[in-house]
């Protein structure tokens, strides 16, 4: 062949390839302008209280928890890109997990040239947790671009070539990434879970790179006449676990509906909308089951920072250890969720009163986006207030447990400043007293130490007379403002040293040992005023001296009183 035809296959075939990798290379550089990392800030409540816990730790020298509440303060992030309405107004659709409890959002582009533009306050106008989608309005006179993406117009197949894009993280630093891959499965479909077998879907199962923080960004698909050259075949949501290169996109159709239905929410549906929610939320109370993970899902995200605080305290102070565990589960997906089940946690507290939570709507009034709700709930009215928040009605306050009250936080922690000084949690208690021992001593010295609550020694001295004894049992505590009560019970052992008993054994040639078994109840009180002192009494039963049993010795000791003084450390 001449050299002449393989210059023109070069033109012919090399060439147009060339050129349409530039375009390509061109058209993905474009698309840092439509697609965008999105940051959420938290509820200054929330901040405010990990701000607290951080100075705690900082005390204590706790660096890298210290670390760990600086990167979960400067707040989570994902992806996102923009759409367009026929109307042109401009839109940014991403997960719902990337922007749930979110108190505030922004956006930020980046160019090539690492010039960052960054639009602040977005508005969520939808989020659907079931579908883990979420529709973001720019604030008025923003317009960072003429229009959004264009949609697929045809359906993905398998094989066919896609694209990620979006900002995962390095580390904790998110950076822009354009991948690549093939569709394996168009249509993939899977249960929720192992204990639930509903199957959701269908999503794209893909190959493309997907990493944390690529969340709400684009699945792309080339398509020509539009002007990147790509359009959305669906959102990417995250990848298989335990699988290679499994990862998951909602389909755009899926996602096209979502948005139509957000944007034709009109004002004046909204009542029927929050009937149908106040009927879900009240028919979800009346199992006898724990129910504030339910709760939890219909709690705003000013609802939740503004009684956080609160709500762990009380949780960790009175909640099981299931309901403990439960919010540890729960910090791993989200720590503002997990937030949300401690809030969840006292309301429903509050309405149980043993068996299960009758509740019955008595009154709905208001207008717009805000109404007073009135329920009957165990034969009593509470008042809660619902909002729309995230296209959905919420709950921002429910009842006095949880309506930002303030001052339950400072009770809680002057009861806590309180509790301190009455050293109820110390495990040791050092007492000595005035004792009369009956018929056997009139009056004796008597000394205890008690260890852990469960153990100890004690003795009782007296002219002629001495015992030795050790003791196992339980110390409850019981706090009553600046005062702190401690009934206890003890069994145990006592070794008696009598002068008398000793004539005895001399006389009568037998001596069975000098031991008795002995029980104890008493009580000792405490002060904050004071802190560590104890004042107490106790009362001593010999249920069975084995030196009377045995022998006619008729004076051993049989019961004592204690009056004592002491100290707690």
């Amino acid at each position: 062949m001449t050299r002449r035809f393989f210059i023109c296959l070069f033109l012919i075939v090399v060439v147009p390839v060339c050129v349409f990798s530039q375009q390509q290379t061109a058209s993905a550089a474009a698309l840092r302008d439509y697609v965008g990392l999105i940051n959420q800030s938290y509820h200054p409540g929330i901040v405010a209280y990990f701000e607290k816990v951080k100075a705690e730790l900082e005390k204590q020298g706790e660096k890298d928890a210290v670390k760990a509440i600086d990167i979960f303060l400067g707040g989570s992030f994902g992806s996102g890109f923009i759409y367009s309405d026929p109307a042109g107004n401009l839109y940014i659709i991403t997960n719902n997990h990337v922007v749930a409890q979110a108190h505030t959002l922004s956006i930020t582009f980046e160019r090539q040239d690492g010039f960052k533009k960054k639009i602040d306050n977005l508005k969520i106008i939808a989020a659907d947790e079931e579908q883990d989608l979420a529709i973001l309005a720019f604030p008025a006179g923003e317009k960072p671009v003429t229009q959004g993406l264009s949609f697929l117009t045809r359906a993905i197949e398998e094989g066919e070539d896609v694209f990620s894009a979006g900002f995962p993280g390095l580390g904790i630093t998110p950076i822009w990434q354009f991948g690549r891959g093939t569709v394996s499965n168009a249509a993939a479909r899977f249960p929720k879970s192992i204990n639930d077998e509903t199957m959701m879907g269908p999503f794209i199962q893909h190959t493309a790179q997907i990493d944390p923080g690529n969340s709400g960004g684009p699945l792309l698909a080339a398509q020509r006449n539009v002007p990147t050259g790509y359009a959305v075949a669906g959102v990417n949501m995250g990848s298989g676990v335990r699988r290679q290169a499994a990862n998951y996109a909602i389909p755009f159709s899926t996602t096209l509906t979502f948005i139509n239905n957000a944007l034709s929410q009109k004002p004046e549906t909204y009542r029927a909308a929050l009937d149908q929610r106040l009927a879900q939320f009240t028919e979800g109370l009346g199992v006898n089951r724990a129910v504030y993970p339910r709760i939890a899902e219909y709690l705003s995200s000013a609802c939740i920072g503004e009684n956080a605080e609160y709500a762990m305290l009380e949780m960790f102070e009175k909640g099981t250890r299931t309901v403990r565990r439960a919010f540890i589960d729960k910090c791993e997906d989200s720590v503002v969720g997990a937030m949300g089940y401690a809030v969840a946690w006292t309301i429903e507290n509050s309405l149980r009163s043993g068996g299960a939570i009758k509740a019955a709507i008595k009154q709905v009034t208001g207008d717009g986006e805000e109404y007073t709700v009135v329920f009957t709930i165990n034969d009593n009215d509470v008042s809660s207030k619902w909002v729309r928040e995230y296209g959905n009605w919420r709950i921002r306050s429910f009842g006095t447990i949880a309506a930002g009250d303030k001052s339950l936080v400072e009770k809680k922690e002057t009861q806590k400043k309180t509790a301190e000084k009455l050293r109820l949690d110390s495990y040791v208690h050092v007492e000595a007293g005035y004792a009369s021992l009956f018929e056997k001593a009139s009056a004796a010295v008597y000394v205890s130490g008690e260890f852990f609550r469960l153990f100890g020694a004690k003795f009782y001295i007296a002219p002629d007379f001495w015992t030795i004894g050790a003791f196992v049992g339980y110390r409850w505590d019981i706090p009553r403002d600046n005062f702190g009560f401690m009934p206890y019970v003890r069994a145990g052992f006592d070794f008696q040293n009598d002068k008398e008993y000793d004539k005895y054994k001399e006389r009568d040639d037998f001596g069975p040992p000098a031991v008795a078994v002995m029980g104890q109840a008493g009580l000792k009180v405490t002060t904050s005023y004071v802190p560590g002192l104890l004042i107490g009494a106790a009362f001593q039963l010999n249920l069975f001296s084995m030196h009377e049993f045995i022998g006619s010795y008729e004076k051993a000791m049989k019961m004592g009183l204690a009056i004592t003084a002491g100290y707690a450390f």
